[in-house]
């Protein structure tokens, strides 16, 4: 595999403040998603209307909408970026590390280029939640292969690996023993990263209007026409609702980096 001297767009954090902090993250996302889920049964076991509904209540209804969604784009940007990653090694073992180079150069230089602006114009397009999902997840892609490729490069010239082959392991044992089990860790972690960029990105998308359907509901769309009116009210609930969800997903993905390097 070709090697890179540093794990690309990740930041390094402490081992034991990192794992607190992504247990933060993981209790305020999941009390997120918990509240979402209740915020119908809010008024007396009644069924909220968006319209005329306590700005909170709204809030919360909207969160469905914007979480349900990061979710789904989050799994299929982290599958697809892991799979760029896996690519990128393949080909260096079949057609030499030139190829694989190439593959991964062109990760890095796709994920240092805006592409959450791609978000708002094929909601603008198309509006549908399907193609817009793809779309929002190929944004993150590129971020995730990255940072998958850095991982199993620093796993592959882990000592382990090298007394394992000097010993005289067959090199499928020394795959299904050591590297696959090892590597499951660094992998879900870089795919981690994908769910603070896809949120964000819808986010910024529905702020404009052209993000979910408005059926579905989003913090950002809440946000961007409770701007427009200029209604504090209607404004700080899900603006606050998700910053709080954007700070969670972010050091979701810190500490599951973090952990994933052993000393």
């Amino acid at each position: 595999m070709a090697e890179f001297e540093h794990s690309p767009l990740s930041h390094p954090v402490p081992p034991r403040a990192g794992f607190a902090r992504g247990l933060s993250g993981a209790a305020v996302l999941v009390a997120l998603a918990l509240a979402s889920a209740a915020a119908p049964l809010m008024a007396d076991g009644a069924v909220i209307q968006r319209l005329g509904a306590d700005p909170v209540a709204a809030a919360l209804l909207d969160g469905r909408g914007s979480l349900s969604f990061a979710l789904l784009a989050a799994v299929l940007g982290g599958a697809l970026g892991i799979g760029w990653a896996l690519l990128a090694g393949l080909l260096g073992k079949l057609s030499g590390a030139r190829a694989e180079r190439r593959t991964i150069a062109a990760a890095h230089r796709l994920a240092g280029l805006p592409l959450a602006l791609l978000v708002p114009l094929t909601g603008g397009l198309v509006g549908e939640v399907g193609p817009l999902a793809v779309v929002t997840a190929l944004t993150a892609a590129p971020a995730v292969a990255a940072l998958a490729h850095a991982e199993l490069s620093a796993l592959l010239r882990a000592e382990f690996l090298t007394a394992a082959r000097a010993a005289g392991l067959p090199e499928g044992e020394v795959l299904r023993r050591h590297l696959i089990p090892n590597a499951a860790r660094p992998l879900l972690a870089a795919g981690t990263l994908a769910l603070p960029r896809v949120l964000a990105a819808e986010s910024a998308a529905s702020l404009l209007g052209l993000g979910l359907p408005p059926a579905l509901g989003s913090w950002g769309a809440s946000v961007g026409l409770a701007a427009r009116l200029g209604d504090p009210v209607a404004f700080v609930p899900p603006a606050l609702l998700l910053a709080l969800a954007l700070w969670a997903a972010c050091a979701i993905a810190d500490a599951a980096v973090a952990g994933s390097r052993k000393p």
